[in-house]
């Protein structure tokens, strides 16, 4: 019987063999060194983990020291600042002025939430009086409705006060309610912290820490341990735990340690400043599972090294066994954009042939994913150098950086007030429908043009084309005028378009001139396309002699002069080739020289009283008629005003009024007017303050700073101007009895009402 040969040499000279044995022992060597590692290691994993616990814990402590500490600053600059020392300096009667200071001091305190504060409260126990962030109330009402409490009611506090010896104090946390007639809200839990001064027992003041923000802030634990804080007499302060039973720590030495009972570890600190222990309970089970996890981890991690060593020292030996001109052939069929992947006879080489096809693909989804993100990219890089922005993006390639041809086209959306809230549309939205409409209609012309709105009534277009394209972009610009002309009845636009430029460094210049051409609009309402740049007449003003006649006539409420000078004067600077935006700003001073003068006369005009201010419906005038209109309105009323004031009947207490009305921007005194009636000062104050029940300064600062609110509300006036108008010489007199009647400063006033 003859036997089958097979020389050994055939497998030992293999490449695949080869290959495959030495990814074995290297595979064998790192399982080997990982091993060993993982059991030199092993032995110490259990103190890391309790000496993270122990971290953890100190940081912990740390963080609600250091808020506690901040507490009791912010506590003690509280107590000894100047409202609260006019509080306690005088407890005899309330000073309401003093209070609303408090509470807005309350109220710009407790709008930091870092230190978790939920609330601070000032306890006059004496008089039975509180005040915190809502206002002021009786403590009785606000410890047993509003923040009430099983374990700090009204005597709670009334008693702690009392105490001499105490002067800063965190109580146990407790849940506080709001109970009313018809429903009861919780706020949560909180601890109480109490300050007051040893040496009188007549104040206090009550913060009310958020006990469960303070622990979601400071503390890292894992979601089954058990955390405590305890004083210094063992008493819990505050618990997040499932155990039901009282903590008792045993007798231990020194502020920090741990150590093991039962099941549980216990790590406990003590706070330097509070001197409360603070504990970390760790069940043993959740060291031991994670022990016992690291253990199981390690070995299935070993396992599946070896298992995936193996198979991928298989695949590779394979791979690398076949000769390299085939692959060099397959890889070439896949660079030559075949449609399908090469098919070879041999099934290793199909693989690798379908696996550089579907490479190629996810390179090109890669592609076009990246060219998306890229058109964001120059939205961005674009709006950056429209509005002068530098930024440290270099890889923001745009197209005006290659120094391609390029055109600007502006449009200023001007809305009408009403006709836009009668379709419920705000201008915001309205602009971004208009802002997909124009990008729409470019995008079909121009691929790469881009549209992005840069103000709230500003749409920008970047378009990339030469001079002789430019009969496509007008055709495209008179199909969108088209459109616009459709809607005109709530928004009348402006589109400015610039030359053609090719200097990728002037992009911000052609910008600007651009925003020029926009404001060359002439009245009217509907689409203008403004191409070219026009010399607008400077000067638009009442000459002297009109100006000196339109001044007198207001005053002597004769409209019949009045309402021809501004009609003439807005009917030649039409003539003279005024822009829209000249002519506004023509008709805002006009308005604003009638309003000076007539305040300068004390007769201010009655359409101030209007909801819509003069300048609203200015705004909404797009047409020489609305201009007119306008002033022949506020002139006739004005006029009319004015008749009415001299037509009205006189005796004391209307001669005072109507005095002090027509005259509050002169010196006014009693003495003044009680010669003026021919009595004494002393009657007419008597008798004033019988009929009207007021003062009669009372009286002078009230229409004073009623006059002082309208202009700043409905006027642009200067603040200086309002101050003098009213009858005050000097700004900080005026700023000081202004914020004496409202509450806050004119600026704060006008700033309140613009938004």
């Amino acid at each position: 019987m003859q036997t089958t040969y097979v020389p050994r040499k055939r497998y030992s000279s293999s490449l695949f063999y080869r290959l495959l044995i030495s990814f074995i022992i290297i595979i064998l060597l790192l399982v080997s060194f990982n091993v060993a590692s993982f059991t030199f290691f092993r032995s110490s994993i259990r103190e890391e983990i309790i000496k993270n616990s122990s971290l953890n814990l100190d940081t912990t402590v740390a963080s609600y020291e250091k808020n506690i500490s901040l507490i009791k600053s912010l506590l003690v600059s509280l107590y000894f600042n100047t409202h609260t020392e006019a509080l306690k300096n005088n407890p005899q009667k309330l000073d309401f002025y003093v209070s609303s200071q408090v509470q807005r001091e309350l109220q710009n305190v407790l709008a930091n939430n870092q230190l978790s504060l939920y609330n601070i409260i000032y306890y006059f126990p004496n008089r039975d009086f509180v005040i915190d962030k809502d206002g002021s109330r009786d403590a009785q009402m606000m410890f047993s409705k509003f923040y009430t409490s099983p374990t700090y009611p009204e005597q709670f506090w009334s008693t702690e006060t009392g105490k001499s010896s105490l002067s800063f104090r965190v109580y146990p946390s407790a849940e506080f309610q709001e109970r009313t007639s018809f429903s009861t809200r919780s706020f949560g839990k909180f601890n109480p912290v109490l300050f007051k001064s040893a040496a009188t027992d007549g104040f206090a003041i009550i913060a009310l820490l958020d006990s469960d923000q303070m622990f979601e802030a400071f503390s890292h634990f894992q979601a089954d341990s058990g955390f405590y804080i305890l004083d210094d007499a063992g008493g819990t302060t505050y618990a997040v735990s499932s155990r039901k039973d009282p903590l008792q720590l045993k007798p231990h030495t020194g502020s920090s340690g741990y150590y093991l009972e039962g099941t549980n570890y216990y790590f406990y600190k003590q706070g330097a400043v509070t001197g409360n222990t603070y504990v970390l309970i760790v069940p043993f089970a959740t060291i031991s599972e994670q022990f016992f996890k690291l253990n199981v981890f390690m070995v299935g991690l070993i396992l599946l090294s070896i298992i995936i060593g193996v198979g991928i020292s298989i695949v590779f030996a394979k791979r690398f066994n076949n000769p390299l001109t085939t692959i060099i052939s397959s890889i070439q069929q896949i660079e030559g954009h075949q449609s399908a992947p090469f098919v070879s006879p041999i099934r290793e080489f199909n693989v690798i042939s379908q696996k550089l096809h579907d490479l190629f693909l996810t390179n090109e989804t890669i592609n076009r994913d990246l060219l998306s993100k890229n058109s964001l990219l120059k939205h961005y890089a674009y709006l950056n150098k429209v509005k002068m922005i530098h930024t440290d993006i270099e890889d923001a390639k745009i197209s005006i950086d290659s120094d391609k041809p390029y055109v600007i086209v502006l449009y200023q959306l001007m809305y009408i007030d009403n006709q836009l809230a009668a379709m419920d549309m705000d201008p915001n939205r309205a602009s971004y429908y208009i802002k997909e409409f124009v990008q729409s209609q470019f995008i079909q012309a121009y691929k790469d043009a881009l549209t992005f709105q840069i103000e709230k009534d500003q749409i920008l277009t970047i378009i990339f084309t030469n001079d002789s394209e430019l009969s496509v972009l007008d055709n495209l610009l008179l199909d969108i005028k088209k459109i616009f002309e459709l809607d005109a009845s709530y928004c009348s636009v402006t589109i400015a378009v610039s030359p053609v430029h090719d200097n990728a460094f002037i992009f911000n210049e052609a910008f600007e001139n651009t925003l020029l051409l926009a404001k060359q609009r002439k009245l009217g309402e509907g689409v203008q396309i403004i191409r070219d740049k026009e010399i607008l007449p400077p000067d638009l003003w009442f000459s002297p002699a009109n100006m000196k006649e339109f001044t007198a006539n207001l005053n002597s409420g004769n409209h019949a002069i009045t309402i021809p000078i501004v009609t003439k004067t807005l009917e030649l600077a039409v003539k003279r080739g005024a822009s829209y935006a000249q002519i506004h700003d023509l008709a805002k001073e006009i308005v604003n020289l009638i309003i000076k003068t007539l305040y300068s006369s004390h007769n201010p005009i009655s359409l101030l009283d209007d909801k819509r201010s003069p300048a609203d419906i200015l705004r909404n005038c797009r047409t020489l008629e609305q201009f007119q209109q306008f002033f022949k309105e506020i002139l006739t009323q004005s006029a009319s005003d004015i008749r009415q004031k001299k037509e009205a009947t006189d005796h004391i207490t209307s001669f005072v009024t109507n005095y002090v009305n027509e005259h509050f921007g002169s010196d006014l005194s009693l003495d003044l007017l009680a010669d003026k009636l021919n009595i004494t000062g002393a009657y007419l104050s008597t008798y004033f303050k019988e009929k009207t029940e007021i003062n009669f300064s009372d009286y002078v600062n009230t229409v004073r700073m009623n006059k002082a609110m309208e202009l700043l509300e409905k006027t642009d006036l200067k603040i200086q101007d309002v101050s003098t108008l009213v009858g005050y010489y000097t700004i900080a007199s005026f700023n000081r009895m202004f914020k004496k009647h409202t509450g806050i400063t004119p600026s704060e006033f006008r700033r309140a009402r613009m938004n």
